[in-house]
This record gives structure tokens, sequence and C-alpha cells, in this order.
């Protein structure tokens, strides 16, 4: 217990002066520019591409500034919108940002209440700090199981990738083997997995269709 709460505390306090020191940016949620961004949802969206029109609920799970929500928008997408960030200045940024919009909420918080038909994470998982790579591991394996129990249709995350360059690896990212959370997706949550490795950043995105 006192592991989660050292983690949680590093992670909240990263990005709290992240968003603080940046604002509704990029650099503000940690990322090197708006593309790589975009281009992380764009792998994350395919959990859901084939909604078309219809009708559906997402929550974003370490929504940040609540950029994916403008994402979904400029796409056309009739989904109603939880964002939900562990970072209290995240969500006051979310809130001023984006805040007031209809179909859409941004909540304080790391435990899921409700169930959504669709889960999505970006980011959240690469930023360990001091925390040992192990723990971290099973720190990744209680969320991704929360996503599980509170998903109807599906969920998705991404992740650094082991196969990153070695010469650019940080001591403080987390980064992971694609293929072990591939065959954990499959053996523990369902048989239609897909592994995207294949966008041009060093990072890997698993999506688990129910």
């Amino acid at each position: 217990m006192g592991e989660d709460k050292e983690l949680l505390r590093q992670t909240e306090r990263f990005f709290k002066e992240k968003v603080e020191s940046f604002g509704a940016t990029f650099q503000g949620v940690g990322w090197n520019s708006t593309e790589a961004q975009r281009i992380r949802y764009d792998q994350l969206t395919k959990l859901f591409s084939q909604e078309g029109e219809r009708a559906f609920s997402v929550c974003d799970y370490g929504c940040g500034y609540g950029y994916y929500l403008q994402y979904l928008r400029e796409r056309g997408y009739r989904c109603s919108y939880t964002g939900m960030d562990l970072s209290e200045s995240m969500i006051a940024c979310a809130n001023e940002t984006y805040g007031g919009r209809e179909d859409a909420v941004f909540v304080q918080g790391t435990k899921l209440e409700q169930t959504y038909d669709y889960i999505v994470e970006s980011g959240i998982f690469n930023v360990r700090q001091s925390v040992e790579a192990d723990v971290w591991t099973d720190y990744m394996m209680e969320i991704i199981e929360t996503f599980h129990m509170h998903s109807k249709k599906g969920f998705a995350f991404n992740c650094l990738t082991g196969y990153s360059d070695a010469e650019h690896m940080r001591e403080d990212l987390y980064y992971a083997d694609p293929l072990f959370w591939f065959d954990y997706a499959k053996r523990h949550f369902s048989q239609n997995v897909a592994l995207l490795h294949d966008y041009g950043l060093y990072d890997f995105t698993i999506i688990v269709r129910k």
C-alpha cells in the first residue's frame, strides 16, 4: 500500500509541474509535439472506429487537459465523454479549456466508478521516475484489469516500447515489452486483441475488443 501511495504521489507531482509550467499544450502532458499526440490518438481511436455515427460512451483515463475530447469532436464522434485524471491541476486545466461542453465531464481521481462502452489511455504508463520496473508492471496490470471490468465493448492503451534505441532510453521512463502485453491481454481479456507498432513513434498500442 505504501508503494502504491508513493507511486501515485510521484506521478501526480510530475504532471502537476508539467501542466502548471506549460498549460493546455503538448508539453503540459509530457509529449514532444501535438503531431505525436494526435498520432497516438489515431491508434487508440481504432478501438471504436466501427461505431461510425452511433452514440457510445468513452472514458479517457489519464485525460490530462482534455485534448482528446477536441480530437473526437473534430472527427464527429457522437460519444459521451468522461475525462479522468489523478492530477487536480490537470482537471482544473481541462475544465478551464473544455468545461461546459455538452456530453462531456471531467473527474479528478483514479478509481473508476461507472462502466463505459470504451476506455482509452494515452501516456500514463510511461513516466515511472524512481519506481522499480517490476512494481510499475504490477501497477499497470491493476489498472488494465479495471479497464476490463469497467468497459462493455473494449479498451486500449499505449506504452513506450522496449524496442527503443538504447542510446535514447531514459532511466526514469518505463519501456514495456509489446509482446508481453499482447500475450497478457490475449490470455486474460479477449481473443480479439491487436498490437499496433507501425506508426513511427517509439511506443505501441494495444487494442482489446470484447
